[in-house]
């Protein structure tokens, strides 16, 4: 039983593992203010 719920989990692990994305990743525009604002604070 024990191997069972391990096979499982690392089944599971492995699933979720494999969903994301890929490459370059783009950042949101700000949630208030312009992107010059944004600029600013960094």
């Amino acid at each position: 039983m024990k191997k069972l719920v391990t096979l499982i989990v690392i089944i599971g692990g492995l699933t979720v593992a494999g969903c994301g994305l890929r490459g370059d990743l783009e950042r949101p525009p700000p949630a208030w203010g312009g992107p010059e604002q944004a600029q600013d604070a960094s």
